[in-house]
């Protein structure tokens, strides 16, 4: 018995999503572990008198990967199974290779929210490879449009650049509270301007 064009589609799009959802599984389970359990012991590390170690990365890593998790199903399906024509389906092979390491990277930030500002550092990363990811998929799935992945772009790279001019020049002691800040700032940011991408009813789908 032979399977459907769409279902074949279908399926390879869920294996992608699956396979992702994994590793951001794990990111969130590695995180938790690193905030709450003291670094030289098995104990757990918890405190209601003062800021636990990580806090302020542990708030940015999850504040970053919300956007990323959403994005990425949202973009599976939009490319993939809404689109009336023009699919590519080759480029599945892109995004699931791109997928799979800015989830690597998110359990890297995870892995190191104790340790000083190297989450920002893994964060930062995931922008970068989001940003050029971005630009190739605006050109292969929305040429000459105004798609999500081109507004995408122009927000990591406000991001980067202002948390780079905090981490250079300002090397203050609350630097990873301004940082925390300003993954907070990004991922409103990212869902103000591409509120209607996020939440959008299927069948009013544009770029």
């Amino acid at each position: 018995m032979s399977i459907a064009p769409e279902k074949m589609i279908e399926r390879r799009v869920d294996s992608v999503q699956r396979i992702y959802a994994v590793i951001i599984a794990l990111a969130i389970s590695k995180s938790i572990e690193t905030l709450l359990k003291n670094p030289n012991s098995t104990a757990v590390e918890l405190s209601f008198t003062r800021v636990p170690a990580g806090v302020w990365s542990f708030i940015a890593f999850l504040v970053t990967l919300i956007p990323f998790w959403q994005g990425m199903n949202r973009h599976l399906d939009r490319c993939y199974l809404e689109k009336q024509s023009g699919v590519v389906q080759r480029a599945l092979l892109l995004d699931f290779v791109v997928f799979f390491v800015e989830a690597v990277f998110l359990f890297a930030a995870g892995w190191s929210i104790k340790s000083d500002v190297e989450t920002f550092y893994w964060l930062g990363v995931l922008l970068g490879v989001d940003m050029v990811w971005a630009f190739a998929s605006h050109f292969i799935h929305f040429p000459g449009t105004r798609s999500h992945a081109v507004r995408w772009l122009i927000i990591n790279v406000c991001a980067i650049f202002v948390a780079i001019l905090v981490i250079e020049y300002y090397p203050f002691e609350h630097r990873q509270f301004v940082l925390m800040v300003i993954a907070v700032g990004r991922s409103i940011a990212d869902y103000g301007f591409c509120g209607d991408f996020y939440f959008e009813n299927p069948s009013n789908a544009s770029a």
